[in-house]
């Protein structure tokens, strides 16, 4: 994982991690990489997780984030998504008071 890419500030948090952004050391392309720690989920969370997984992998639309690239080891998955600047879609409704047009 680190020879692929260089790990850079944290961009939020998550309930079972934190969001960091990552540079890809082969062409600087940016994305949004999740951390998320395996011992405070429960068994039904790591389905969750894994089910998220399946599903973001296969879904290709302009208004669902990509994956690009999945680590998994016995305490954490390290999950490569694409990178959207801005912040996050919580903070987005909260500035509009949660009114968004289509």
């Amino acid at each position: 994982m680190n020879k692929k890419y260089e790990i850079g500030p944290k961009l939020g948090n998550g309930k079972f991690g934190l969001v960091k952004l990552a540079v890809s050391k082969l062409n600087s392309t940016k994305y949004a990489a999740k951390f998320m720690s395996k011992k405070e989920m429960t068994n039904t969370d790591l389905e969750l997780v894994r089910t998220e997984i399946e599903i973001l992998k296969i879904c290709q639309h302009p208004n669902i984030i990509r994956i690009y690239d999945i680590f998994e080891n016995t305490d954490s998955y390290y999950i490569f998504m694409e990178f959207c600047d801005g912040g996050d879609l919580f903070t987005r409704l909260e500035k509009t008071k949660f009114k968004i047009t289509e």
